[in-house]
């Protein structure tokens, strides 16, 4: 295993702070020069697993048959055998070479966007600074929403806002805090866990592509029409502010910076100050996977939802979604509920869903959850899927199983990045976002978000949430001949098309400029997409823009191919219908 993780160092480069001042950095024990260990430890699934994270020790979200992996110092060893495990040195993980680009800017001004550590990551400033101008470029899509106050910021010490961006083609109604909303609801967040810095990156894309996308690219603008989209993408900021002051060794603070119930950790290993935010809800809060030591990774808090970070995304959740679910372990959500809320996670290439606290239930919504995993895996290229138990460990308390259990909202966790190679860890080289990470992650956003309007298959599927579908048969196009098709039966979407429908075509064909496209609805009305002209170049490989909005999205639609010129030949390759 190859992890791109750095060594802590005690060097600070920023100064974190309320939005348009700067504010003290947090006083923060650093851990002294030195390098950082993995160990691979013997811990099946099961009671040995449970026993490991009990003990205090950072173990990182990654399995491999049945040995976990735990960061630590060259105490950690002895420490492990002194506990009873098997464990052998994986890797010494070196700090890296590179400086980061100098701060421009302590404050929420244009210049704060360019705030950067370890080569490109995004400072809690410069994110806060990206909604501030997203919403101001994009105001008829964009509202910036301040939901709460982060621990630091509640003291009197610094800390920051908490901040939510809703995203959609805003009509009346929309972005309101009030679960009654006239669009489903679909919500991502990132860095929740601090250290975890490509969630807070995804999350960074995912608002541009957006923002960016809407009424150029048919399938946002589709889904921007039709659903709310809200982005929190630094959930635990106060935290990303210990990571971000070791600017190119980043810290490893996973917590909050709570210091009420343990302000002497030393900052070695996995003795850290705070609160671990996902194990801190009153969903199953204690239970397996949590730790009431105040220095560990995993320190659930002195009591259920105690942490102001908790407290705020619960009242902003409340605010989003309709309680839909009973209080048993096994009571379903109506089959009829909206939203899906994801919480980005890293590292292991994992998607996780409730319940996490166990393996003995399933969740009464198990086999929608479990399909739209599966798919969510699919989507990824073959990530592992299942309850927490089932591929990693128990973990009581997560903001995952608190939206299931309280509201009945589908929800899940993805923990986004691979256990090996140059692209692993919590600290991956910046350019892993966008070669490795988001070509994954932006598919898997835009099926999640669509998903919104009917995730568990009882609301039928509102404009802009139909599932894209594709024929993928070759049909072969006469010379200067008759005119052929290719069909799509579209089931269980009711309602009307989109003005905005998105009809991909694949056609490989010598000089294009021969080829007349037409799409054909149910009905049998049809719809130019591109007429003949003096292109002489081969193939075509477009996505065309289709106002259907008068025409029902069930039934057989056709693309309808013509070659209206002799002397080329070519064929349909595929095609794919948004609707």
């Amino acid at each position: 295993m190859t992890l791109a993780i750095a060594g802590v160092t005690a060097a600070a480069v920023i100064n974190g702070g309320v939005p348009g001042t700067a504010g003290p950095a947090p006083e923060v024990t650093a851990a002294p020069a030195g390098p950082t260990y993995v160990y691979k430890v013997h811990a099946p699934l099961g009671k040995a697993a449970q026993d490991l994270l009990g003990r205090g020790f950072d173990v990182l979200e990654q399995r491999e048959g049945d040995n976990l992996f735990v960061l630590g110092d060259s105490a950690t060893g002895d420490k492990l055998k002194k506990e009873g495990f098997t464990s052998v040195i994986d890797e010494v993980l070196p700090a890296p070479q590179w400086e980061p680009p100098k701060r421009k800017s302590q404050s929420l001004d244009a210049a704060a966007l360019e705030e950067t550590y370890y080569g490109g990551y995004r400072t809690v400033n410069a994110q806060y600074a990206h909604l501030d101008a997203v919403a101001s470029q994009y105001s008829s899509l964009a509202t910036v929403v301040d939901y709460g106050d982060s621990w630091r910021k509640t003291q009197g010490s610094g800390g920051y806002d908490l901040r939510a961006i809703c995203i959609t083609k805003k009509n009346a109604g929309d972005c309101a805090l009030s679960p009654t909303a006239p669009k489903p609801r679909f919500f991502v967040m990132g860095q929740l866990h601090a250290r975890e810095l490509t969630t807070g990156d995804m999350a960074y894309r995912w608002i541009d592509h957006l923002t960016q996308g809407y009424g150029t690219d048919a399938e946002v603008t589709a889904l921007l029409d039709s659903t709310e989209v809200w982005v929190v993408p630094i959930a635990n900021p106060d935290g990303v502010n210990i990571v971000q002051q070791g600017g190119n060794t980043p810290r490893y603070q996973r917590k909050n910076a709570n210091t009420t119930n343990g302000s002497n950790c030393s900052g070695t290993s996995s003795s850290h100050i705070g609160v671990d935010l996902n194990r801190n809800t009153d969903s199953h809060w204690g239970g397996a996977g949590t730790s009431s030591n105040p220095c560990d990774q995993t320190y659930k808090g002195p009591s259920a939802n105690s942490e102001v970070e908790t407290k705020a995304l619960q009242a902003l959740w409340r605010n989003l979604y309709k309680d839909r679910r009973g209080t048993g372990t096994t009571d379903a959500a109506p089959a009829d509920t909206t939203g899906v809320v994801i919480s980005m996670h890293s590292y292991s290439n994992l998607v996780l869903f409730p319940w996490g606290w166990t393996t003995s239930y399933k969740t009464g919504n198990d086999a929608a959850l479990r399909g739209m995993a599966q798919e969510m895996a699919r989507i990824a290229g073959g990530w592992q899927y299942g309850q927490p138990g089932e591929v990693l460990y128990n973990a009581a308390g997560a903001t995952d199983d608190w939206v299931y259990d309280d509201l009945g909202t589908a929800s899940f966790v993805w923990e986004i990045g691979p256990g090996s190679g140059t692209c692993s860890g919590f600290f991956p080289a910046f350019s892993c976002q966008t070669s490795t990470f988001w070509p994954k992650v932006k598919p898997m956003l835009m099926y999640s978000a669509k998903k919104a309007a009917n995730p568990y298959g009882g609301a039928g599927n509102p404009p802009g949430s139909c599932p894209t579908a594709t024929n993928a048969t070759d049909v072969n196009i006469p010379d200067n001949g008759a005119a052929v098709s290719s069909t799509i039966t579209i089931a269980n979407c009711t309602g009307n098309a989109s003005a905005t429908s998105a009809v991909e075509v694949h056609i490989k064909h010598t000089y294009r400029g021969d080829v007349v496209i037409d799409l054909v609805a149910p009905d049998g009305s049809t719809y130019r997409l591109k007429s003949s002209n003096n292109d002489s170049a081969d193939n075509i490989d477009t996505t065309y823009t289709a106002n259907v909005s008068s025409e029902l999205r069930n039934g057989t639609w056709k693309l309808q191919v013509q070659d209206v010129y002799s002397a080329d030949t070519g064929y349909i390759d595929s095609w794919s219908l948004t609707l």
